[in-house]
This record gives structure tokens, sequence and C-alpha cells, in this order.
């Protein structure tokens, strides 16, 4: 193999296999182990060899992120906690990947919803929730860039009695002194959606 990491990656994918695809345990967070559909393995090799972002971009159109309630690890129902934060917008509003990366989970979960999960540099993983649906055409193992769609802002799992948003969390590498969840808020800055919108 090219890359130690390639063994590592290999071990969690067959340690996952019994997850089924489009499913996730019974937390806020979805199974972090990757799934099926992995696209090709130089793909993971310089993913998981580069640094993790330092910046991400704005995942929902037309939000700021002065808009943007600070509510990362708040009490939630059950004793859990918030593990990410939350963008309110317009139902059907696009979502857009924060990152490049590879989509290495999406389907239904009960607290999630529709969700989608990408993995990005350095193994860090991206959770894009609550999805009123997906993107068309977008599977797992997709390679995706910060002009991707992903999906569009809803309500769906334990949102549904909540105006439309996103729930959006970041999730440390399987490796390292990196830790398990990330406040994604003070690495969000702006994008400019008009030169977005001029590329599709």
């Amino acid at each position: 193999m090219k890359n130690p990491a390639y063994l590592l990656v290999l071990l969690l994918i067959l340690s996952a296999c019994a997850w089924p695809r489009a499913t996730q345990p019974s937390s806020e967070a979805p199974d972090l182990s990757p799934g099926s559909g992995w696209t090709t393995w130089d793909d993971f090799g310089r993913l998981l060899s580069q640094p993790p972002n330092a910046q991400l971009l704005m995942p929902v159109q037309g939000v700021r992120v002065g808009q943007i309630a600070d509510t990362f690890l708040a009490p939630r129902p059950g004793g859990r906690l918030h593990e990410g934060q939350d963008i309110f917008a317009s139902r059907g509003t696009p979502v857009y990947s924060a990152t490049e990366g590879l989509v290495i989970r999406m389907g239904y979960g009960q607290l999630g919803g529709l969700y989608v999960m990408v993995l990005g540099p350095g193994g860090r993983r991206y959770y894009y929730a609550h999805l009123d649906r997906h993107a068309e055409g977008l599977q797992e193992g997709d390679l995706v860039t910060t002009q991707t769609l992903l999906g569009y802002v809803g309500n769906t799992g334990n949102a549904r009695t909540t105006p439309p948003h996103l729930h959006f969390g970041v999730y440390g590498s399987w490796w390292g002194s990196d830790e398990r969840v990330i406040n994604p808020l003070p690495l969000l800055v702006g994008r400019n959606w008009q030169t977005l919108e001029a590329l599709e």
C-alpha cells in the first residue's frame, strides 16, 4: 500500500460493514464510521494527508455568519448536548458543502432526519442534518467541492416541531488528538453567493 492511512481506512470500513447504509444510531450524530461506495484509494489518501480546514464556507445559501446564535453544547432533551450549530433559513434553501471532501454516508436518522456526512481534509467529518431533501443524484462515494449542492433546508427528524434549519456538526478525525466534537461557528466564514450562482 502507498500510505499507512490506507490500512487504517480499510480496517474502519471492515469494522463498519454491519451498519446499514441509510440508518444511524439513536443520537444526534450519525454513525461516524465510513460507509461503502468509496471513489478511489487515492481520494482517501489525498484527503487524509491534508491538514483540516482552518475555515469553513457558510453552507446555507444567503445566510451570514453573524446571524447564527451560538448553541454549541447547549443542553438538549434526554441529557444530550447540542453537537453543532443550527442555521435557520426558509424551507428549501440550498445547502452546499462547506469543504471539499467525499460523501461517506447519507440517509435518514431518528434525530437528524435526512442527513449527509462528508469526509474532509485531515479526516474531519461534516454533518448536514434535518434536510428537507437530498440534492438530486447525490450518493455515497461522490467527491464534493465547496460548489456542490448537498440538499435543502428542512426540519426532518426531531426538528419537525421547529422552524426549518440546517444542523451543522463537525467531528474530529478517527485518530490523533483532534477533538471528537468541534464547534463549527468560529471556523465559519461568509461566501460570495452571487459568484456561486453564476457558476451553476
